[in-house]
């Protein structure tokens, strides 16, 4: 378990489960800019069962109230691209109510020291639609600096979207933690 003043990250357990399934079922709650891709309870459950929802490549740890074990939200890696040796990161609070209060800002720091103390990458990137002006703070906040824009990189509710492309490279990272 990775711990912060108000919240602790951790690997997903048989208990959570259901909780956690319902949550990523409420599309409503997801926002604009999450995908809105539904999974099968049986592909979920399978995908637990093979892999935890933590393997070598990608992985997920929920992001939890300190006090009270709430499940408020998830962070994960996965691959940037094929040929990169990077992460891209993802984030989610599951409600709304929870936003905005500095919770993904807190998580996406403790993640990203475990990643690079995990993992053999000099890299790690987010990607986001440009008019996700919460998810940008955080990124910048986290110390991601904007690379460019993705043109038409993706359909988004039905129209093709840019996305902005963030880094934070492992000296970046390191400079700011010392």
């Amino acid at each position: 378990m990775l711990k912060g003043q108000t919240i602790n990250l951790r690997t997903v357990r048989k208990k959570d489960l259901d909780t956690l399934y319902d949550l990523q079922c409420q599309i409503q709650d997801r926002g604009p800019y999450f995908p809105q891709k539904l999974v099968s309870e049986s592909e979920f459950l399978d995908h637990f069962a093979k892999t935890g929802l933590w393997a070598e490549d990608r992985g997920m740890l929920l992001i939890v109230d300190a006090e009270t074990d709430r499940i408020l939200g998830n962070v994960a890696y996965f691959p940037a691209n094929h040929y990169y040796q990077a992460f891209e990161i993802g984030y989610i609070l599951y409600s709304p109510e929870d936003r905005g209060k500095g919770i993904v800002s807190q998580a996406l720091r403790l993640f990203i020291g475990y990643l690079f103390d995990l993992k053999v990458v000099s890299r790690l990137q987010i990607q986001l639609q440009v008019p996700n002006i919460g998810s940008r703070r955080v990124a910048e906040k986290a110390g991601f600096k904007l690379e460019g824009i993705a043109r038409e990189a993706i359909i988004s509710q039905g129209k093709p979207d840019n996305l902005e492309v963030y880094s934070l490279l492992r000296s970046e990272w390191e400079a700011m933690s010392s």
